[in-house]
């Protein structure tokens, strides 16, 4: 078998070294450009102190040793870069590095065989710019990497021969840089377009999901999307409440069909703000009727006081001739509590509803009740009793359920009192 220590040993090496500088809250992009500008200090100074290591048996030591102190000093930049983390001055070294290194190294050597193709070396700066940092930033050192090329042709001995080896090395590496820059210029356009479409499609996301939140509970919501199994969920205690504007239908025709819609938008928006400043949980609305319940999800603790005083905020606001321009508006309302089935009827076009005899005993409650009174069950009134004024219970018949106590919620109470221990005997209705 054979021995993988040395090549787990190298891999964490690479690791560690890419892995300089960084920081817990870097984004991905300055993640990406610390990565790169550590493998081109790496690569560079290896690759430097490996040439400089092959010239040493054509040229005297020590000028080579005086050269190799530019790759050293970009091991001490990579160093100091994991401890200041600044990249724009770990960039700005690393690069000054890669420009200034052929030409110290042309110095210190001389006009040699070895030191023919140094100008090379130069085109790494620009390169490594355009590929750690981007197109703009990398303008600057291809300029530099031009003017000391030229310069150095100019300058070199014989005149001839290095005026032609620099116009050999900026025209071979202008070729490359611009090849480099386009590709580089076009893939930032597509990853912009890219990210457009991203963001576009979060937003439509986003306003997919308020819609599904508008017309199923969160947590149904949350359900819906992972898996599309039956969602069917009982539910021991739940206040339920219907709620009926009466003779609606007569005071609206009357009016134009967009008034009727405008003033019954406007009455069930209200009623949904009050169900939310309660807790509550709007289940559907069927004509001019609206349904609401407590207790399924995340409601208060005491939803029944909750839809209590939520009943009485419904009939202050329809009282407020301001907000319902001059007509004189009145609601019914029926309130139960006690067990239901609460699920997801459909598939393309989906509900939320309610099922039990809890529902259908708050809506003969609600039909049967008389303008302007909320009536409760007996349930909702053991639990509301010392919190809310009743008035004194009376007998309904209602279909299918024969005579019902029903218990008439007239305000809260200013101070709780505790319950009696026996309910008042309802009187016939």
């Amino acid at each position: 078998m054979p021995d993988l220590r040395p090549q787990s040993a190298l891999f964490r090496l690479t690791r560690t070294v890419l892995q300089t500088g960084l920081r817990p809250h870097d984004g991905e992009e300055l993640l990406l450009a610390k990565n790169l500008l550590n493998l081109a200090s790496t690569l560079f100074a290896i690759a430097a102190l490996l040439w400089l290591a092959a010239c040493l048996g054509t040229t005297h030591p020590l000028p080579v040793a005086g050269a190799a102190a530019v790759p050293v000093l970009a091991g001490l930049n990579l160093a100091l870069f994991a401890r200041h983390g600044h990249v724009t001055l770990y960039a700005r070294v690393l690069f000054g590095l890669m420009l200034a290194f052929p030409v110290v190294t042309q110095w210190l050597l001389g006009p040699v065989p070895a030191a023919s193709g140094l100008p090379l070396w130069a085109a790494l700066a620009p390169a490594s710019a355009l590929l750690c940092l981007g197109v703009a930033e990398s303008t600057p050192w291809f300029l530099a990497f031009l003017l000391l090329t030229v310069a150095g042709g100019l300058s070199g001995s014989p005149p001839g021969n290095s005026a032609f080896m620099a116009l050999h090395v900026t025209l071979v590496a202008s070729v490359l840089y611009l090849q480099l820059r386009f590709a580089m210029g076009r893939r930032g356009k597509t990853r912009e377009r890219l990210a457009d479409a991203h963001h576009q499609l979060r937003q439509e996301q986003e306003r997919s999901e308020r819609l599904l939140l508008n017309i199923l509970p969160a947590p149904i919501a949350a359900r819906l999307k992972d898996n599309s199994v039956t969602i069917a969920d009982g539910h021991p205690e739940v206040v339920v409440m219907f709620a009926d504007i009466v003779d609606y239908t007569r005071i609206a025709s009357g009016m134009t069909p967009p008034a009727v819609f405008e003033m019954l938008n406007r009455i069930f928006c209200r009623f949904d703000e009050l169900s939310g400043h309660h807790g509550l949980e709007r289940i559907k609305t069927i004509g001019d009727g609206y349904m609401v319940a407590g207790g399924l999800h995340a409601h208060p603790t005491e939803a029944h006081a909750a839809m209590a005083a939520l009943a009485l905020d419904m009939q202050s606001t329809l009282r407020d001739h301001e907000f319902t321009d001059g007509l004189a508006l009145e609601v019914r309302i029926g309130i139960a509590s006690g067990p239901v089935v609460a699920g997801v009827v459909g598939r393309g076009k989906f509900i939320y509803d309610l099922w039990g005899d809890t529902v259908n005993l708050a809506h003969r409650l609600c039909t049967e009740g008389e303008p302007s009174v909320i009536q409760c069950d007996s349930h909702t009134f053991e639990r509301l009793r010392g919190a809310f004024v009743f008035a004194k219970p009376v007998l309904l018949l209602l279909k299918g359920k024969g005579y019902v106590p029903v218990y008439r919620l007239r305000n809260p109470r200013i101070f709780a009192v505790p319950p009696p221990q026996k309910p008042p005997t309802p009187a016939a209705a």
